[in-house]
């Protein structure tokens, strides 16, 4: 039996110890291996022109870039055991240019695209800010019945094909400024159709629909109900001081009820203070509570609503204040720069007062600059902790900074951790921003 189990040891060893079997081996962990680097090493990189951006990448991969704003270089020590080869690259100007990453320099593996953009320096801010919202037309929030005289209900938005979340642009050929117009229109119409134009999901539809009268009170009804403002605080972001156009929230505004995105109409940033706290805790967030409806100052304007905040510009004779008491200068950072670790937020707990507060960055996600969602923030200032309970809402727009860059803002908290919550980019804020500045 030893004898069987001895010879049968022996065949399995030479079987082992064939080039071929050790070359399919050492080929088979050089594609796991790859395929794990290629999802790895991210598909955009953002690099301030004039500046060294270290890239690295594990051998047998090599780097090369044929674009006239890109330069390239390697270094010849390599770190990890001589595993990983690193790259210094510096954009010469800005704009756009392709990486090639390469099989022992011969076979296609990856392209890495990397944005060069100029180096920036923005007003950090950190104040509390009230906004104060006029929808672009009239949101309906609900569809309803109208109850007539006889008890039977109807439901006109029905048959006109409206539903929650649509806007109202037109009614009678008249512009819907405020629902006062519509109300208007409604009592002039005397129960005849009225043709309607309104918006769904950034598509515009015409339809018609009759107004019927109330058995409750004889007015005529078209059964929904409907929004055209919201007001509401939060965090002012940066101000570019040259343009003075500001970014705040990090996230847009949503109806409360509908959850769609509200399109501005007009809208004003005002001066804010901080009266008091909500403490947030877990399945409850908290909130800070402001003033700024009963003695409105006006900061600037509100242009743009979008899924990366709000955006306007700051008024002139406003500016000074920013530079005083609410913000202070801060380069960018991108967003390849950013690493997990240390790093604060500038916020308002007390008044109008800004301050420091520490935190902790505990992951990033870089594949998707399109989300608000960019990285995993903790709280860990315990000052901060013990007056909030972490993240509250009315904190969006904390300036996120890291190394002495602004390089994002709070956006969201975790309803279960309210020590934690999501941050996104101030390079996809600023890129919002730049829609302003190219408008003008």
């Amino acid at each position: 039996m030893k004898v069987i189990l001895h010879v049968e040891r022996d065949i399995l060893l030479k079987k082992l110890l064939k080039p071929s079997f050790i070359i399919s081996v050492l080929v088979l962990v050089l594609v796991a291996a790859l395929t794990m680097t290629f999802f790895v090493i991210p598909g955009r990189i953002t690099i301030l022109t004039g500046e060294d951006y270290i890239f690295a990448v594990r051998l047998p991969l090599q780097a090369y870039c044929k674009s006239g704003i890109l330069t390239v270089s390697s270094s010849h020590t390599n770190t990890y055991g001589g595993l990983e080869k690193p790259y210094t690259i510096k954009a010469i100007e800005e704009g756009e240019a392709e990486l090639s990453l390469r099989i022992f320099g011969i076979i296609p593996f990856k392209t890495v695209q990397v944005r060069s953009i100029d180096s920036q320096k923005v007003i950090a801010s950190g104040a509390p800010i009230g906004i104060k919202l006029k929808t672009d037309g009239i949101i309906i929030i609900n569809v309803s019945g109208v109850v007539l005289r006889d008890g039977t209900k109807v439901v006109p938005a029905d048959e006109a094909g409206l539903i929650a979340g649509d806007v109202l642009k037109k009614a009678g050929g008249k512009d819907l400024n405020s629902i006062s117009d519509l109300i208007d229109v409604i009592k002039k119409s005397g129960g005849k159709p009225i043709e309607l134009t309104y918006s769904r999901q950034n598509t515009e539809y015409k339809t018609s629909i009759t107004p019927v009268k109330s058995g409750e009170d004889d007015e005529y009804r078209l059964g929904i109900w409907v929004r055209d403002s919201s007001a509401g605080i939060g965090t002012l972001t940066f101000i570019d001081p040259e343009s003075r156009i500001y970014g705040a929230l990090g996230h847009g505004i949503n109806d409360v009820d509908t959850g769609s995105l509200l399109q501005v109409g007009s809208g004003s940033l005002l001066e804010s203070t901080i009266q008091g706290i909500k403490k947030g805790m877990k399945g409850s967030p908290g909130e800070l509570e402001g003033d700024f409806l009963n003695n409105p100052k006006v900061l600037g304007d509100i242009k743009l609503n979008c899924d990366f905040g709000i955006f306007g510009k700051i008024d002139d004779d406003k500016i000074d204040k920013f530079n005083r008491n609410w913000g202070r200068i801060i380069e960018i950072g991108p967003h390849s720069t950013v690493k997990v670790g240390k790093a604060t937020i500038l916020a308002c707990i007390d008044r109008d007062i800004v301050e420091e507060f520490e935190i902790e960055i505990q992951r990033i996600a870089r594949a998707d600059l399109s989300s608000t969602k960019n990285m995993v923030l903790r709280i860990t200032d315990q000052r901060l902790l013990e007056s909030t309970g972490g993240i509250v809402q009315g904190m969006s727009g904390s300036p996120i900074i890291q190394d002495g860059r602004l390089i994002g803002a709070v956006t969201h908290v975790f309803i279960n951790d309210p020590m934690r919550g999501y941050g996104v980019f101030i390079e996809s804020m600023l890129e919002k921003s730049n829609m302003l500045r190219r408008s003008k």
